[in-house]
């Protein structure tokens, strides 16, 4: 276990249902089994033990074994906290990336990767930077929200010398945007770097949806656009935490309703055994007959959608050729 004071004191401590509490102070409930150890398979999909490259054109990078606090929920428990150290396969998994030609995107986790010195994360952009066929770098955090303090001047002057950057922030609660947060969120965008977030959808935490919104609304007024809310993995001791997908995608269609489209996140179910990412959604296409489409509205009122375009044809552009090189 391992807590900041600075989300400690956003923490009600006398509450056993703060949703502060519950995702970092241990619970009875962790001992029922169920789930799985590795829910992702993602020692399967490993190049190195530290890169993890489940699709042709990006690779997840862990950089890092340490966070600044331990979610009870995390799905890398087998690694983080334990003594496993990324650095010791660095050099061969840099050597990886660069000489991989289907490489485009990497994605720097861990761990968190701002529990590195500035200096540690510097040289690791500098390299992926260096390599032709790297476009696009993001890095997960959750430093921001848990302990603000522990992302320093030293880290933004080193994510701006390397922009354009995907800061990636995990942020489950409307609770855990503090004015320290937000101060921090806005010193990153100064930086030119771009800014999204992931959530957890959590039973009994934010397993409602105008907790969701609320959040959501928030991130969008700080200049952070909700990018991903995920179903929990099955990972062993977090099953308590589970919300039925049914549940999950009744809050999306209420999202639907009340948000702004800068506030939808995509809901997204990362399959067991390590079979990747699914979108997760409320099918408004109720049915066809023939040309017209049943399309149901937001506000549950069907309407009717005639799908008498023409059928597509190749447009002989070649940037599929180009895409497949």
């Amino acid at each position: 276990m391992r807590i900041p004071l600075f989300y400690l004191h956003l923490m009600e401590r006398d509450n056993p249902s703060c949703p502060i509490r519950q995702q970092t102070v241990p619970s009875i409930q962790e001992m029922k089994g169920g789930g799985q150890e590795d829910p992702l398979s993602e020692q399967a999909y490993s190049a190195t033990p530290a890169l993890l490259k489940k699709h042709p054109n990006r690779a997840v990078f862990l950089v890092s074994s340490r966070c600044a606090m331990y979610c009870r929920f995390c799905n890398r428990k087998r690694l983080v906290g334990k003594g496993w150290n990324p650095e010791a396969y660095r050099k061969e998994s840099l050597q990886y990336i660069e000489k991989d030609p289907d490489l485009r995107e990497i994605i720097l986790s861990g761990g968190d990767p701002f529990m590195l010195a500035s200096e540690e994360i510097g040289t690791i952009l500098l390299q992926l930077r260096g390599m032709r066929n790297i476009r696009t770098i993001r890095i997960s955090t959750r430093m921001p929200v848990v302990f603000p303090e522990g992302f320093t001047e030293a880290h933004l002057k080193e994510i701006k010398k390397y922009s354009p950057l995907w800061i990636v922030i995990h942020i489950n609660h409307p609770r855990e945007v503090s004015p320290e947060f937000l101060e921090l969120v806005k010193k990153i965008r100064e930086t030119g770097n771009m800014l999204i977030s992931q959530t957890v959808l959590l039973r009994n935490v934010n397993d409602c949806p105008y907790v969701l919104l609320k959040l959501f609304d928030m991130l969008v007024a700080s200049g952070i656009k909700p990018y991903y809310l995920f179903q929990l993995d099955e990972v062993r001791g977090a099953s308590h935490f589970k919300v039925r997908l049914e549940k999950g995608i009744e809050i999306m269609r209420t999202l639907r309703e009340h948000a702004s489209g800068l506030a939808m996140p995509q809901y997204a179910l990362d399959i067991t055994g390590g079979l990747g990412k699914v979108p997760v959604d409320y099918v408004y296409i109720k049915g066809q007959d023939r040309k017209n489409i049943d399309v149901e509205s937001i506000s549950g009122v069907t309407g009717s959608y005639l799908n008498d375009g023409k059928k597509s044809v190749c447009m002989n552009c070649g940037i599929c050729k180009d895409n497949n090189q």
